[in-house]
């Protein structure tokens, strides 16, 4: 109807009110949800709201309101039923835009008026018990200027906004916009959640067939072969979300989900079956059976939920088989860069590594820190190969040092982490150097050689501990690691060639509908002489707000959804290509469904 409302969460509003003729658009059929609402307009959409409203007394004349003015009529007509008034200078000041307060208020005094034939019935309730339910449902309580008060808690308590949901901002002096104008009027006008869900934009999305999406994955790899795969070897140029990639930084250090301009803060996800973030060394308790919906392919996988609540984060884990230790090739090789960063944080807190180069033993000159890490992830060959710069950063400590220390943070006495990458450092005995000429760290100078053998659960953890460093409590963080130099890790992590979450909401249709997105993840893949087959894996974090389908609450428009995953699939046919294009479509599939299952709420 409106090609700017396609993926406005408050599209399914905007459309029901447009079918009874209560709102309409622009000249070039576009709507501008995003636009704010003036006095004018407001009082024109009261008249067509509540048309029959009584009139209390005489129309006060404006002088800022002439009789050929467009609205002169409407005005007129809210001014006779004590719906809006003027300043004290006696102006009505259309062309001014109306707060989420006033318009809130204006709202609640045409219900009440409107009760005897009223749609929406508003309880009765006493001024101490409207106040409760403003300081338990908005974290700016405060900020509602006296006059609105009384409207705020009758909106609360008449289910407007929502107060069971977790506490959010109002912004009550922020212009509300012809969105969000929409979506309190559908309330108001009790327009059913089967017809504002009709139209919802993330309805036709969560629709997918799994097994036609394998096969329509499976057709997708036809031109590709083990040396360069569909979704493994995607690479972050093709991403829809590339250019937010210098903003998932800031989102992560969000304590709280923050409002967007124009728009409020999404809610936290109502998580059931949480418990506080485990502390470093205590492994949590998983669901062995929650991920039971995965292809049999799938032989081990861990995915950690979380929410946050009281300023607390809380988290849920499932997992199959997420404590066997195996192989898991280069999705390992974000821990050397952690631990490198843990090292030169201790040593020189107040220096970012972004700032540092990586230098040889003896030289003056070197490689910066960001390129080398970057170059670690993307394998963008730009200064020397992926494998040969993850062996580099492992010799910044000894093997057994750094395999206690992994150890120490995730609970797993039994993981081994000693091996190298199957390549020789491109620095056998690297330094750290400042950029004012300070050394940082330099090499111990001892060999790592010996087995890479982590749990799904081991990486998960390490992933979440990386990129809800900001969220979670300091017995929970890796200790002396400071966000100045962890949000160096979380860009190289944003440059992953495998864009299996890009996959996810891009299948889901999700990809123009989410907000404020964060996708970090290192994938590991690799043919195994031994086992004699091939195996992906692909750990992962996930960040983004998605519409409440359904939803006319604008404090509420939005969920937040955080997730943490690590999965592993293997095939075994014996024709490398072949095996190679299994894994890779189906590790796009699990994804998927793994996405679907949190938006849906079945995780």
């Amino acid at each position: 109807m409106f090609p700017d409302t396609t993926h406005h969460w408050a599209k399914g509003c905007i459309v029901a009110l447009a079918k009874r003729g209560m709102i309409s658009g622009y000249a070039n059929t576009t709507f501008r949800p995003l636009a704010v609402v003036s006095r004018a307009e407001f009082a024109a959409l009261m008249r067509q709201s509540f048309p029959g409203l009584p009139t209390r007394q005489s129309a006060r004349p404006f002088p800022d309101v002439p009789p050929q003015y467009w609205a002169n009529e409407v005005i007129a007509w809210a001014s006779e039923r004590g719906l809006l008034s003027g300043d004290r200078s006696g102006r009505f000041l259309p062309m001014q835009a109306i707060s989420r307060v006033q318009a809130v208020v204006v709202l609640m005094a045409a219900l009440s008026a409107e009760q005897t034939t009223a749609r929406i019935r508003l309880p009765k309730t006493e001024p101490a018990e409207r106040e409760q339910l403003i300081r338990r449902t908005f974290t700016d309580a405060t900020a509602i200027p006296d006059y609105g008060r009384e409207a705020v808690g009758q909106a609360i308590a008449a289910n407007l906004f929502e107060s069971q949901l977790a506490p959010r901002a109002f912004l009550p002096n922020q212009s509300i916009t012809r969105g969000e104008v929409a979506a309190i009027l559908c309330w108001a006008l009790a327009i059913s959640v089967a017809e504002l869900t009709e139209t919802s934009p993330l309805k036709p999305a969560l629709t997918r067939d799994r097994k036609g999406l394998f096969e329509k994955f499976i057709h997708q790899e036809a031109e590709f072969n083990a040396e360069k795969l569909a979704f493994l070897d995607r690479g972050i140029q093709s991403s829809p979300f590339r250019n937010r990639l210098s903003q998932a930084v800031g989102y992560l250090q969000q304590t709280e989900p923050q409002a967007i301009t124009g728009q409020s803060a999404a809610i936290p996800s109502p998580l059931e079956n949480t418990a506080t973030y485990p502390i470093r060394g205590d492994r949590p308790e998983i669901d062995a059976t929650g991920l039971d919906f995965l292809a049999p392919d799938i032989l081990s996988a861990c995915v950690c939920l979380s929410t946050m609540r009281s300023g607390e984060l809380r988290s849920r884990w499932l997992g199959r088989e997420a404590f066997v230790n195996r192989q898991m090739w280069s999705a390992t090789k974000f821990l050397p860069l952690l631990k490198v960063i843990e090292q030169a944080n201790k040593a020189a807190p107040n220096v970012p590594i972004g700032d540092c180069s990586v230098h040889p033993a003896g030289s003056r000159s070197g490689f910066p820190f960001h390129v080398l890490a970057n170059g670690t992830v993307s394998y963008d060959n730009r200064v020397a190969t992926s494998n040969s710069l993850a062996a580099m950063f492992k010799r910044f400590t000894t093997p057994e040092r750094l395999e206690k220390w992994t150890q120490q943070l995730t609970g797993n006495q039994q993981l081994a982490f000693q091996g190298r990458y199957g390549e020789v450092p491109f620095i056998e005995f690297p330094e750290l150097w400042s950029a004012n000429g300070q050394k940082v760290l330099e090499s111990p100078r001892q060999a790592h050689r010996g087995q890479n053998l982590v749990s799904t659960y081991d990486l998960t953890r390490l992933i979440t501990i990386v990129g809800w460093h900001w969220r979670l409590p300091p017995r929970a963080v890796v200790p002396n690691v400071q966000g100045h130099s962890l949000s160096s890790l979380i860009q190289a992590m944003g440059v992953d060639t495998a864009r299996y979450i890009d996959v996810a909401l891009e299948t889901l249709s999700l990809t123009e509908v989410v907000r404020s997105p964060v996708i970090i993840s290192k994938c590991g893949f690799g043919r195994s002489d031994q086992r004699d087959r091939t195996e992906l894996t692909y750990c992962a974090l996930a960040e983004f707000d998605l519409p409440r389908v359904g939803a006319c609450d604008p404090t509420a428009s939005h969920q937040h959804y955080s997730i943490g995953m690590t999965l592993i699939a293997a095939q075994q046919t014996g024709d490398i290509d072949q095996e190679a294009r299994f894994v890779d479509a189906l590790m796009a599939t699990e994804v998927t469904e793994i996405i679907q299952q949190l938006i849906l709420g079945k995780l």
